[in-house]
């Protein structure tokens, strides 16, 4: 299917506003502060918990980017967990990310919602469950990145065999191309 149409995903800076209804961004401010734990007053501004959620056991773990082509081949999402993705260091990271399809019966990603969000250095955001996803890109060099997510994902993506589409252990992993019939793709040459 190489005459596919292609679609170029839109680049933008990621913000609190424009990234609300894929998740919530985790900036250098607190979201929902003011929680009243009586320690370190005056030195510490606590945020009360974000709403992540998971089933079974939650993970954290580390991965290593590198710059990688644009060519969107996977999208996959998970409806038993919130997933959070922090970019560590200095360098920028990519999300591509689609809203959520389930309320409204689909079972694949709208690609007019699909939108591949700049999040600064030692930035992230905490996807909703259910928000189509590939995993970061790096924009212009390796950074190493922080995710919280549940061992049933880890281990259903581990323990896959080949990459190809997948739907167990909370992961529906799909081939866009062959579920939309469009190829896609996200230009970040030149974003340094």
């Amino acid at each position: 299917m190489t005459d596919a149409p292609r679609r170029e995903i839109p680049v933008i800076e990621a913000t609190r506003e424009n990234t609300r209804e894929y998740g919530v961004f985790i900036g250098t401010d607190v979201p929902n502060s003011g929680l009243t734990i009586p320690f370190y007053k005056g030195a510490v501004e606590e945020g009360f918990n974000l709403p992540f959620e998971y089933t079974g056991k939650a993970v954290v773990r580390t991965a290593r980017i590198h710059p990688r082509p644009g060519d969107i081949t996977w999208l996959e999402r998970h409806l038993r967990m919130t997933q959070l993705f922090v970019g560590l260091g200095d360098a920028p990271l990519c999300m591509v990310l689609g809203k959520p399809t389930q309320q409204r019966g689909l079972d694949v990603p709208d690609l007019e919602d699909v939108v591949a969000f700049i999040l600064p250095p030692g930035h992230g955001i905490m996807i909703h469950s259910g928000t189509w996803h590939d995993f970061p890109m790096a924009v212009d060099r390796p950074v190493t990145v922080l995710t919280a997510n549940s061992a049933e994902v880890v281990e259903a993506l581990a323990t896959q065999k080949l990459a190809e589409e997948m739907d167990r252990g909370d992961v529906r992993k799909i081939d866009v191309l062959r579920h939309t019939g469009t190829r896609i793709h996200v230009t970040l040459a030149g974003r340094a």
